[in-house]
């Protein structure tokens, strides 16, 4: 065998053996979207402590002013129970909107560590001043959701699905732990692929007493 053909087969051997570079990429990132997640479990006192079954009542209004602040004499007009990624009751009835489902699965950050779902990241915004990171969800979902936490406190500050995002504050603790965010606004995009937002709001909702449940009551339709 003529050396020419020795030297470009042990060339051809060395780079056939050399790490793949473009798959260097996808494993960085996927350790980062993992980092951020643990950031944001941990901020909400562990993946246990995230909401999962529970009644609530809150004081939703169609409004495009925002309504001041909840006080003790702030009654509510509607009280649900909530499997989240399941099923939304109101009363004993369910209600047979997967956006709702889907909105609610969101805020609850359960979606994040659901098995079917697939978390990607996405470049962070600007929200109420505050930068944020941003993660993608899809696979679980028809539609991705995107959420968007803050860089300092590592909490969800909105989300997006659909046509709105819906951004929350008010953060408050049951007596068991749970942290949840009382308080969102949702706002219509003006432009969903430049991601701006119309200045007013089209809804508010402020979630006067939330309980955790061990189970779902029996009586739901």
């Amino acid at each position: 065998m003529r050396p020419s053909r020795i030297i470009l087969g042990i060339m051809a051997f060395s780079l056939s053996t050399l790490p793949q570079p473009s798959d260097a990429p996808a494993a960085d990132n996927n350790k980062d979207v993992k980092a951020s997640i643990g950031r944001v479990l941990k901020a909400m006192g562990g993946e246990q402590k995230l909401l999962n079954v529970f009644r609530f009542s809150e004081r939703v209004l169609i409004v495009s002013t925002p309504v001041p602040p909840t006080t003790d004499k702030t009654t509510a007009n509607r009280t649900s129970v909530v499997q989240t990624g399941g099923g939304w009751w109101i009363g004993a009835n369910k209600r047979n909107k997967d956006k709702v489902r889907v909105l609610l699965w969101a805020w609850s950050l359960r979606i994040l560590v659901d098995k079917t779902s697939k978390v990607t990241a996405i470049p962070g915004v600007v929200i109420d001043k505050k930068p944020t990171f941003g993660l993608r969800v899809s696979g679980s979902v028809k539609e991705p959701v995107d959420l968007y936490f803050d860089k300092t406190s590592q909490r969800l500050i909105a989300f997006d699905y659909t046509d709105t995002r819906h951004v929350v504050s008010s953060w408050k603790t049951t007596q068991e732990g749970h942290q949840y965010a009382s308080h969102v606004a949702g706002y219509k995009f003006a432009d969903r692929k430049l991601g701006t937002i119309q200045k007013e709001q089209w809804y508010q909702t402020d979630i006067l007493d939330l309980v955790p449940l061990k189970a779902l009551p029996g009586n739901l339709k």
